[in-house]
């Protein structure tokens, strides 16, 4: 019969025995730790990966054309390699796709020759580099003006794009001069105020006066709106339409003739005169025979010639006498 004393001591020695068990791994295994990561960090490294993947598909392919600079493109194309984190050796297996035409029959014929990406920049810049963009970048930074429209934000990078195409050495000075020379003529006066010493500091001024600006049309445009609405509103107010003035008349001179006056036309006011009163022994004014006819048109009230009353013709009238 198995005591808790004896149980006690087969568990100390099974205890014992597993102890003295030596457990020996290989060298050359290898444990694989297990990194959990948020469905957020998944959801965000998928979305950057698809960014990245449409720039490279709208990357523009270089064809040699006259009007395409290489070193502006090889630029772009590098920046965007570097923001796709590509290595030099996954850029000189790829670069094949961005070429067309005789620049890319002029890669696979010479592509041993291109030991590393570094060599490939420097043959590639070398053979479809313009000679004469240095003069045309030139030319465009004399002529160059600020437009209407223009941030000058916008004024400022392409100025500074055509300094460092002209002369990669260019002095501040020199740059301050380029970008003094377009600048918006109801900016250059306040810009040149503040002296600024570097290209920097004249962006910063430039961009703090074109904000003064903003702000100053702005609410001038505000106070207008404002002054027109209250305009409308007086207007409007005092309107009144010209059917019921008309009409307000016409009631009014159909009333005066109900009361027997007629309407002098030549006055600019209506003057309301008496119509003349047949048993009276004066003679009637003479009223020209012009207004007459203008009164012909007016409405005048219905009288019968047989009884004298008004309200129907003689043909309707009951009181006539029978024949």
């Amino acid at each position: 019969m198995l005591t808790r004393q004896g149980a006690r001591q087969l568990i100390e020695t099974e205890f014992h025995r597993l102890a003295n068990i030596d457990i020996n791994f290989p060298d050359r295994t290898t444990i694989d730790s297990i990194v959990y990561r948020s469905t957020q960090l998944i959801m965000a490294a998928k979305t950057v990966a698809t960014l990245l993947s449409k720039t490279l598909e709208l990357t523009p392919k270089f064809s040699g054309k006259p009007d395409q600079d290489a070193d502006e493109w090889m630029k772009d194309l590098t920046a965007t390699f570097r923001m796709a984190e590509i290595t030099e050796v996954q850029a000189l297996n790829i670069i094949p796709t961005f070429l067309e035409g005789h620049p890319k029959q002029w890669f696979n014929e010479n592509n041993t020759t291109f030991e590393s990406w570094s060599l490939f920049k420097t043959r590639f810049l070398h053979t479809y580099s313009s000679p004469s963009s240095k003069q045309i970048a030139s030319n465009r930074l004399r002529t160059r003006q600020q437009r209407h429209d223009e941030a000058v934000i916008e004024y400022y990078t392409d100025i500074m794009k055509l300094c460092k195409l002209v002369d990669p050495h260019m002095t501040d000075a020199s740059k301050l001069d380029h970008l003094y020379h377009g600048l918006k003529s109801s900016l250059m006066k306040d810009v040149l105020r503040e002296a600024p010493a570097t290209p920097a500091e004249f962006l910063d001024k430039a961009r703090h006066e074109e904000n003064l600006d903003r702000l100053v049309t702005t609410a001038a445009l505000h106070t207008n709106d404002n002054d027109t609405q209250a305009t409308n509103y007086s207007n409007n107010s005092v309107y009144r339409s010209p059917q019921s003035a008309g009409a307000m008349h016409y009631q009014n001179s159909s009333n005066m003739y109900s009361k027997g006056y007629y309407a002098n036309v030549y006055s600019p006011r209506p003057v309301y005169n008496r119509f003349p009163d047949p048993s009276s022994s004066r003679s009637p004014p003479q009223v020209p025979q012009s207004s007459f006819n203008a009164l012909r048109y007016q409405s005048r009230p219905l009288r019968c010639y047989l009884c004298q009353k008004l309200g129907h013709f003689a043909r309707d009238c009951r009181s006539a006498k029978n024949y």
